[in-house]
């Protein structure tokens, strides 16, 4: 596994698969988001690694989970 290949699952991923009506595309989302999930600890999730997840978020989503984590004094 290298990055690129985590790179290619994060930008083919549907970010708002969650809210689906349709259960393929649900389920597709969420064995697109376990693939990331596996890749990112094979490659150690490092600091780095998890900088790539967060890069390849939309923004909107990530200043949902910074916020909700800033709550708890924690930091991306």
């Amino acid at each position: 596994m290298d990055t690129t290949t985590l790179i290619n699952l994060l930008k083919s991923h549907d970010w708002y698969y969650h809210y689906s009506d349709d259960h393929s595309k649900w389920i597709n989302g969420v064995q697109s988001q376990r693939a990331i999930y596996d890749a990112m600890d094979e490659l150690g999730n490092t600091d780095d690694v998890k900088q790539l997840y967060y890069e390849y978020m939309p923004k909107h989503l990530f200043d949902k989970i910074e916020k909700a984590n800033a709550i708890h004094g924690e930091i991306l």
